[in-house]
């Protein structure tokens, strides 16, 4: 049947392959090329494999027993009796106990590839150490003496046995991949519908807050030119009205004088004189009112400028930076197979909330039984990315291995392991953040109750920070590792009776 050593040419591929075992029809082929026949004559509707190179040459197989002028096609072949046998003339051996030995294959044109070349007798063993065929005769000779050596029907049954297991389990992976291939393209349908949306929709409004900020630094650049013009026009207009006063006084004392001049009367000449004479005088030998010379005050306005100008950068990186948060939130919902029956979840299942009571919730593997604590759904083993929560009463933020022990009492509380990290706001306010049962006391204090939390998987970091006015982050603590598992979000809430709850807020 083929030396296993040497080398052969797949008449398929031309690719030279080694450890060949030939197909019954006596031709070879590297595994790729015969796994992709196998499959495709399975693809075909096809009930056996048929060998690529000869089935060309295979021609309908026909029953040796029927008549010639009624002849039907053969549907087995048995080795024993080396006859093609239709439905009809194939019943003897199926029925009758004679016939049980025997064995039936798929129709062959060609017998001869079933016998042995030397003994000329139908191939009924396989030896399992030389891995070859063998005839009863070549037993009885001794060519294989202690090796183990088995009927062509036993080692059917017991290589379809491990192929049944085999097959069962490539069609568990089957369903492994089917469903990740759903989670795949259920993950990529969303980034498409939702997050590209949204980070359009963002970036587009990011445009529109930079484009609002921009009018509005060009309408106040214009308002302070037109302003400083008007105030300039102004103290033009007012020394103006100086000039024509005094041109007006000016004039009356000239035309005063000048009728003076002109006056016949002696006495009523001397008496006029020396009745304005004091003012008069002064009104004349008083300095002329000289205006400056009409400008505007550039420095007061590139001033105002400027400081327009700060707002409006201060401003930009203010929306810049709501970008960057919003660009990196990802969706973080709660777990409710985890929460334990002391933690109440929402119906859409953003917010959690300590109660005092349990509730009646249905065993589950991934519920923790001991501290009352709930994970998010979500899972995390890449990128960067950002949260903020509302956060009241006595609470626990962690970021944890999402492989965490969920039951008993040791282990499992968040920060109390190597394999979580943890900030706590205790009744008193005070915070805390805890690894490994390691209790770092904070000396800031949350002045409100509005939370981020920013992760750099790659890089190992968690920050943890307060958001304040203007959507400004206060940092509050960073831990820095190198995680080696999935990650999630861990909520953990305690004394119902200080409203304990957390709430996952929504960047829009």
């Amino acid at each position: 049947m083929g030396s296993m050593g040497e080398e052969h040419t797949c008449p398929m591929c031309r690719d030279v392959f080694g450890r060949a075992q030939p197909f019954p029809c006596g031709h070879s082929f590297c595994l790729s090329c015969a796994q992709e026949a196998w499959s495709s004559s399975a693809g075909c509707g096809k009930r056996r494999f048929v060998c690529p190179q000869c089935l060309e040459e295979q021609g309908l197989v026909v029953c040796d027993c029927c008549p010639e002028d009624e002849v039907q096609a053969a549907v087995k072949t048995c080795l024993r009796c080396e006859i093609s046998l239709c439905e009809q003339h194939l019943q003897p051996h199926l029925q009758r106990p004679a016939y049980s030995t025997h064995l039936l294959v798929e129709p062959l044109m060609d017998v001869s590839r079933r016998r042995c070349p030397t003994h000329q007798e139908v191939f009924r063993h396989y030896c399992m150490d030389d891995r070859v065929y063998v005839c009863p005769d070549c037993i009885l000779e001794g060519r294989h003496a202690q090796h183990q050596v088995k009927g062509v029907r036993k080692v059917e049954e017991e290589y379809k046995v491990k192929l049944q297991s085999l097959f069962e389990k490539a069609e568990e992976k089957v369903k492994q991949v089917e469903i990740m291939v759903q989670e795949h393209q259920n993950a990529c349908r969303t980034i498409i519908e939702d997050s590209s949306v949204s980070d359009v929709s963002q970036v587009l409004q990011m445009g529109s807050a930079l484009q609002t900020q921009v009018g509005r630094l060009v309408s106040a650049v214009i308002n302070i030119t037109e302003q400083e013009r008007q105030q300039a026009m102004e103290r033009v207009q007012e020394d103006y009205s100086r000039v024509r006063e005094d041109l007006n006084q000016t004039e009356s004392i000239h035309r005063f004088l000048g009728s003076l001049l002109d006056e016949r009367d002696p006495f009523l000449l001397i008496w006029a004189y020396q009745t304005e004479d004091s003012q008069m005088m002064a009104d004349l030998n008083s300095p002329l009112f000289t205006p400056p010379q009409p400008s505007m005050d550039k420095k007061r306005i590139l001033e105002n400028v400027e400081n327009k100008y700060r707002e409006f950068i201060s401003e930009t990186l203010r929306c810049l930076i709501e970008l960057k948060r919003d660009l990196l939130s990802s969706p973080l919902t709660l777990d409710k197979n985890s929460a334990h029956p002391l933690l109440n979840i929402s119906e859409d299942l953003r917010s959690v909330m300590r109660v005092k009571n349990r509730l009646s919730v249905p065993e589950h593997p991934d519920r923790f039984d001991h501290w009352s604590q709930v994970v998010s759904c979500q899972i995390f083993s890449s990128g960067t990315h950002y949260w903020e929560l509302e956060v009241e009463g006595f609470w626990d933020i962690a970021v944890t291995y999402h492989s965490i022990g969920r039951k008993a009492k040791e282990g499992t509380a968040f920060g109390c392991n190597k394999i979580s990290w943890s900030l706590t706001q205790q009744h008193d306010k005070k915070l805390a953040a805890w690894h490994n049962r390691k209790k770092t006391h904070l000396s800031v204090k949350m002045s409100g109750n509005h939370l981020a939390i920013a992760l750099d998987y790659d890089s190992g970091s968690i920050t943890f920070s307060e958001v304040g006015s203007s959507s400004t982050l206060l940092p509050l603590h960073n831990f820095s590792t190198s995680f080696t598992q999935p990650i999630c979000l861990g909520f953990g809430l305690y004394k119902p009776e200080l409203n304990s709850r957390v709430t996952i807020l929504k960047k829009i």
